[in-house]
């Protein structure tokens, strides 16, 4: 059987706990109706409703956070729901009687405030470790929101620090909390993209916002967090012109030939042409269109009519001729 992937499983999840819940099966360091205050949650349909004002945003995001959602956004949500609340549960875990710590769904609380909604259906964890709680906050937004790029970097980051033994593709891939919390086997992450939004933590908050409004690459973006704040400064007039490939250039020149790094420096670099074969190898680029090629093939196969059977070989180079046109730089 395929391993699933993990940020599709949460679904799943949710409704094994509502599952073991119902039979009494599950685990009590997941789930204790005993240690859950029976003065303010009130159990209903295998969930507990629990009062808004007892809820409280968690506690261990750091000094940042994911990005939040404006005042529209809110009010839509709020209009879609009916008088019961959210269709979909709260995760929250108990930190005494009378406060809840919200794991997942801090939007759903803000809409149901909006809405005049006084309890809100919650799936309660009793005893949870703060480790725990740390990778259901993360993940479950990493998961839910519609991502931008500083929400990546921050939540991967904020992971890297709650784990920070994972330093190869294996302890990534083969972590037991990720099976023990999401019933899969591994992240649908690379190392190299794990590795680069963790990196990318050390940005300046300027190049984050650009990198939020797509004025600047991910790739960019990596390179610029090996300079230091003050180095990252230097580029911020430059912002329309940064490639991966100059950017890199400027890098070697400050770390291998112990350069200073100045505007007058970017600058220059900035104005020199740099090829991309000078930072890509010819096998990276022979690999990459092998792949897309696959892709292209695959996709006109199955779009291909059977009144056009016998003409497929014809339309297949056709369309992959036309390809190499428009992308020279996948010629090899």
């Amino acid at each position: 059987m395929a391993k699933k992937n993990l940020l599709d499983n949460l679904d799943d999840m949710l409704d094994e706990d509502l599952d073991m819940i119902t039979s009494n099966k599950l685990n009590p360091s997941q789930f204790n109706p005993n240690l859950v205050s029976k003065s303010s949650a009130e159990p209903v349909n295998d969930l507990f409703m629990i009062p808004v004002e007892q809820l409280v945003s968690f506690q261990r995001k750091g000094e940042s956070d994911f990005s939040v959602w404006d005042e529209d956004e809110l009010n839509d949500m709020a209009n879609k729901m009916d008088t019961d609340g959210a269709y979909e549960p709260i995760i929250v875990r108990q930190i005494d009687n009378d406060k809840y710590e919200i794991l997942a769904g801090e939007h759903r609380v803000k809409a149901s405030k909006i809405k005049g909604i006084s309890k809100i259906k919650s799936i309660v964890y009793g005893a949870c470790s703060d480790e725990k709680a740390m990778d259901i906050f993360l993940l479950t937004n990493l998961q839910r929101r519609k991502m931008k790029i500083s929400d990546s970097i921050y939540g991967w980051s904020m992971f890297a620090k709650n784990h920070p033994n994972i330093n190869n593709k294996d302890a990534l891939e083969n972590a037991t909390y990720i099976t023990d919390i999401f019933n899969t086997e591994k992240l649908p992450i690379t190392m190299t993209q794990y590795y680069r939004y963790v990196k990318m933590s050390s940005l300046i908050k300027e190049f984050i916002n650009v990198l939020d409004n797509g004025k600047i690459s991910i790739r960019v973006g990596y390179e610029l967090s090996f300079f230091s704040g003050a180095n990252q400064k230097m580029f911020l007039p430059f912002i329309s012109k940064l490639s991966e490939e100059k950017v890199k250039a400027i890098r070697h020149y400050i770390d291998k030939e112990n350069g200073v790094l100045t505007e007058q420096v970017i600058d220059k670099y900035l104005n020199t042409a740099v090829k991309p074969s000078e930072s890509r190898s010819k096998g990276q680029y022979d690999s990459k269109l092998r792949t897309s090629m696959a892709k292209i093939r695959k996709r006109i196969t199955e779009q291909i009519k059977p009144v056009y059977y016998d003409k497929a070989d014809d339309i297949i180079t056709q369309a992959l001729s036309e390809f190499l046109i428009n992308h020279p730089e996948y010629k090899v």
